[in-house]
C-alpha cells in the first residue's frame, strides 16, 4: 500500500469558512489516478470512491470531495460542473490526553470480541456515477481532492492537517447481463 502525502502544505494553511464560521484545514489532492476503462466494451451502472485508512485521531470535519478540480477549496459551488462528488463526515476524535500509549492502536488478537480501537482508522464510501462518467467523456485520469471544513465545535490549535487517508480506490460495477450480447 501506498501512503499518500498528508495534505498540500502549499495551500490553505487553517483559515475561516465565510459562510459558516468553521475553520478549514489543507486540502487533500490525491495522485493521478489512471482508470483503465474502454467505452466500447462496457458500460458501467454504478461508481464508487472508497476512503481506506482515514486518520480519525484529529476534529471533527465535513470532508468535500471534488474530482479533477485543483483550485477547490470551501467557497467553491457544490455542483458537478465544479467537479463535486458528495461529502462523507468524520466523527474525530479531537486528540490523545491520555497517558504514554493510550492512543497506541494495538493489533486485535484472533476471536477478540471487544470493539475496535476508538482511534482505529475509518472507511468511507461514497456513490459517486454521475461525476465519473463525466470525466471520463474528457479524459481517463482523475485526481481527488478533499477540501476539510471542521465542526463548529472543534479546536485546531495544532498545525497537525485534518485529513490523512492511507488508499483510494475507485469501483466501477458492471452490468454483466449486457457483457456477452
Amino acid at each position: 500500500m501506498n501512503k499518500m502525502s498528508k495534505s498540500n502544505k502549499k495551500r490553505n494553511n487553517k483559515k475561516m469558512d465565510s459562510l459558516s464560521g468553521r475553520k478549514v484545514g489543507n486540502i487533500f489532492s490525491s495522485p493521478r489516478i489512471k482508470l483503465n476503462w474502454i467505452k466500447e466494451e462496457t458500460e458501467f451502472y454504478r461508481a464508487d470512491i472508497e476512503f481506506f485508512g482515514i486518520d480519525i485521531s484529529g476534529p471533527s470535519y465535513e470532508g468535500r470531495v471534488f474530482l479533477n478540480n485543483p483550485k477547490a477549496d470551501e467557497k467553491t459551488e457544490l455542483n458537478l460542473d465544479n467537479g463535486y462528488a458528495g461529502s462523507y463526515y468524520i466523527f474525530g476524535h479531537g486528540g490523545c490526553y491520555g497517558d504514554a500509549g493510550h492512543c497506541d492502536i494495538k493489533p486485535r488478537r484472533t476471536f477478540d470480541s471487544r470493539t475496535e480501537h476508538d482511534l482505529t482508522p475509518a472507511y468511507k464510501s461514497m456513490i459517486a456515477t454521475e461525476p465519473i462518467k463525466k470525466i471520463l467523456k474528457t479524459t481517463k485520469e482523475i485526481v481527488i481532492s478533499v477540501v476539510p471544513i471542521s465542526a463548529r465545535s472543534a479546536r485546531m490549535s495544532n498545525a497537525k492537517d485534518m485529513v490523512y487517508i492511507d488508499k483510494i480506490r475507485i469501483s466501477c460495477y458492471e452490468n454483466y447481463s449486457k457483457l456477452n450480447k
